[in-house]
Parts: structure tokens; sequence; C-alpha cells
């Protein structure tokens, strides 16, 4: 894919295709340092350096679903029934931690190299986090969470925890607090935001929330969908959804500005003076 065709799925906004790849991904990270970027493809993981999406890095692995980035040196695949930690993915791409599953994992990366593994019904839906000061090589509690669907950090070390009709706070493997759902909907997407958290669920807003079991604050407008997932880094919001054909949009965290829409992508995630996006259409890589 070129950039001048990638260009064509920008529908809106100030942000520019710089790089661009046919690579339609499952699954998508970025490093915090905006170093490189991971994209799931059939029976691979490919690992390139932004912002042009060069010095291909491969790791042959399957049916991968959700990852992460532990910090600028490390990738947290989940494929299906296990989990997968990558040391040096851009370089040696050595193994440095292989654990099984019961089911399908979603993974939520937060800061210092903490990891959340939230498993599907297969899992008896619990949430499991996984090291904190060693990035992810030892398990530190496991929390049993009824109807867990997705995870999120919030400042000071604890786990939000969405379930079909709540939003629970887990703090050292025990549950906290507990609020209901701030959409008056099944929450399906959670992202880390300062003091708490971005809550999505398919209607029309995304809610930005205040720490368990606070009052919320501004919600955004966002197109409606199935298959949500959120993103938050660097003060920019990325919202994308499987429906619609395939759409990201990028907000400004501060202001609730849309500052770009794109379709044909269905995952997106932002990094220091960039925001990369992947879906059926391919890879892209926008910057200001």
């Amino acid at each position: 894919m070129s950039v001048a065709a990638a260009s064509g799925l920008v529908e809106h906004g100030a942000l520019r295709v710089v790089a661009a790849r046919g690579w339609p991904g499952s699954a998508l990270a970025v490093s915090p340092d905006g170093a490189w970027a991971a994209v799931a493809l059939p029976g691979r993981v490919v690992v390139a350096r932004l912002p042009g999406l060069d010095d291909l890095r491969e790791i042959a692995v399957s049916d991968v679903r959700s990852m992460g980035a532990l910090g600028p040196d490390r990738l947290a695949l989940a494929p299906r029934r296990g989990l997968l930690v990558i040391d040096d993915p851009l370089g040696a791409a050595r193994v440095g931690m292989r654990s099984r599953a019961p089911g399908r994992l979603a993974l939520a990366v937060g800061p210092d190299g903490r990891l959340a593994a939230v498993g599907d019904r297969a899992a008896l839906p619990r949430a499991t986090v996984v090291a904190r000061s060693d990035l992810a090589r030892r398990r530190d509690w496991t929390a049993a969470v009824e109807g867990a669907t997705a995870a999120a950090w919030l400042d000071g070390g604890d786990l939000a925890v969405a379930t079909e009709a709540d939003l629970v706070l887990v703090r050292g493997g025990e549950e906290h607090a507990r609020a209901p759902a701030p959409l008056g909907e099944r929450i399906t997407a959670l992202a880390s935001i300062p003091g708490g958290v971005a809550v999505a669920g398919q209607g029309d807003r995304v809610v930005l929330h205040g720490v368990l079991p606070g009052s919320a604050r501004p919600s955004l407008e966002v197109h409606p969908g199935t298959g949500r997932a959120l993103a938050a880094s660097q003060g920019v919001l990325v919202v994308a959804s499987r429906s619609l054909g395939e759409r990201v949009t990028v907000h400004d965290l501060v202001t609730g500005e849309r500052t770009a829409s794109l379709r044909g992508v269905a995952l997106g995630a932002s990094a220091p003076g960039c925001v990369v996006a992947t879906g059926r259409e391919g890879t892209v890589v926008l910057a200001p």
C-alpha cells in the first residue's frame, strides 16, 4: 500500500499519512517511546520501526488477538490459550516468558510493566495480573471477577475491570469498590487516562470516568459500533470499531476535539508524535 493510496482512508482531520503497509492487522501494540509498532497478521507478528514502518522483524506466532508493549523493549502477546512475552522485539526477539491459559486473553498494560490478562468465559472469567517490577515475569495475584470483559490500570496501581453491568475496582487482587456502568449499557472497552478511565460500549459516547466510585467527567461523541477498542496516551484518545466498514477516530483528551477520522481500519494507538492504525485496508502511520 502506498502513502498516496492510504491517504484516501483519511476522512477528516489535520493528521496526514506518513507511512503505509498492506498489513491487515488483528492486533496492534505501540512502544511507549514511539520507537516501534507490532501488528498481528495470520501466522506472524510483524514489528517495525516508527514512523516509517521499516526495519522489519517477524515473529512466528499464530492467532494473536491482543498485544501490549511492556516498556520500550518488551512485547506481550496473547495467542489462543496462552501468553507470550518477547524481549527485544525489534532485535533478537527472544521469548522472555511463556504461560498457558484455559481461554483467550485480552491484555491491558500499565506503567512500569504492569500487565493484566482478562480471560474469556472459557477461563471462568477472571482478571489475572502478571508481574510489575520485573515486567511480566511473575504473577502477583489472580482475581475472579464474574463477567469480566476488559480492564485498564488506574493511577496508583489499582485495576478497573468492566463487567456486563458494572465497573469494578480491584486492589491487590480483591474487589475494593463497584459502581454501575456509567453508559447505561454493557461496557465493551476501557482505556487508562490521567485520573481515571475512558469507558465505551456500542453507543455514540465515550465517558471519561473519574476514579471509582467518583463522578463522571465529560463524554465524547463518537461513532456507534461493535468490536469497540480504546487506546489513550500522549493526551490522545483513539476510538475504534469493527462495524461501519471499520473506523478509527482520534480525539484530543483535553478539548474533546476530533483531530482525525479514518475508514477501513479497526484498531489504533498513539505514540509520541504519531498515531498508528490497522485493519482490513492495511496499516498506516499518521502525524501532524
